[in-house]
Order: C-alpha cells, then structure tokens, then sequence
C-alpha cells in the first residue's frame, strides 16, 4: 500500500475525471487503499441517492482492488493526540477527517485529497492532491 485515496478522490474517478484516471492507471494492484471511513462515505452516499443498487453494484465493482483499512487502537491515539494538539491551536478538522488523516498516518501513506486546506494542518501526514 502506498495511498489512502479519500473519498472525493473515489467519487472523480468514478465520474471519469481525468487526471485522477490517469493517475489510477499507473498504480500498482497494491497501492491504492482506503479508510473505513472513506467506505462508510460511499455507503452512504450510494443509500443517498435516487438509484441505490446501481451504485452500490459500481462502488462494489471499485472497492473489490481497493484494500479498506480499519480505524484501530494505534490510529485511535494518533486521533486523540492530534485533535487536542488543533484544538489548542484552534485549527480543529471535522472528526472523519481526522479519522482518515490518522488511519493513513498510522499506516503510513500517502493520503490523497481535494480537501488540501485541512488535511495540511496535520504536519505528520503525507498528502497529496490529484485533482488539481
């Protein structure tokens, strides 16, 4: 594994974006990967919309090369330390991003994003953006 690719990363590629094609098509088997979270976004997105089993059946199609890994115990701590160290600072991100940012530190990495503006705040996470 070398990227946690997040959720709006997904969503562009599943929408035909082309940088983000381009760059899927040159990843191994096993570098990309993504969040529980980030799975738990596509869910609820597909049970969002007005056709829930063809896009369940298209994430199901996506997800089945994409390794999903858990929010465990390590990632849990890296949460904790992070948030308090931003809420100090006043920079708080929303705690599903945090989640995710912790997942991929705890991995170690690389998160992809669109949502550059908070993630940054993280000085341990390796992040990059494919969309811009």
């Amino acid at each position: 594994m070398k990227y946690l690719l997040d959720t709006d990363i997904l969503i562009y590629f599943l929408k035909g974006h082309a940088k983000i094609i381009e760059k899927m098509a040159h990843l191994y088997a096993d570098d990309p990967c993504t969040s529980i979270v980030n799975y738990s976004e596509l869910l609820f997105g597909a049970y969002h919309s007005n056709r829930v089993k063809q896009n369940l059946d298209i994430m199901s199609a996506l997800m089945a090369d994409i390794k999903i890994l858990p929010f465990c115990p390590q990632a849990a701590e890296i949460f904790a330390k992070e948030k308090a160290k931003l809420k100090i600072k006043g920079e708080t991100i929303a705690d599903l991003d945090l989640m995710i940012a912790s997942i991929s530190i705890q991995n170690n990495v690389i998160l992809v994003s669109n949502n550059i503006k908070h993630f940054s705040r993280l000085s341990h996470l390796k992040l990059e953006n494919w969309a811009a």
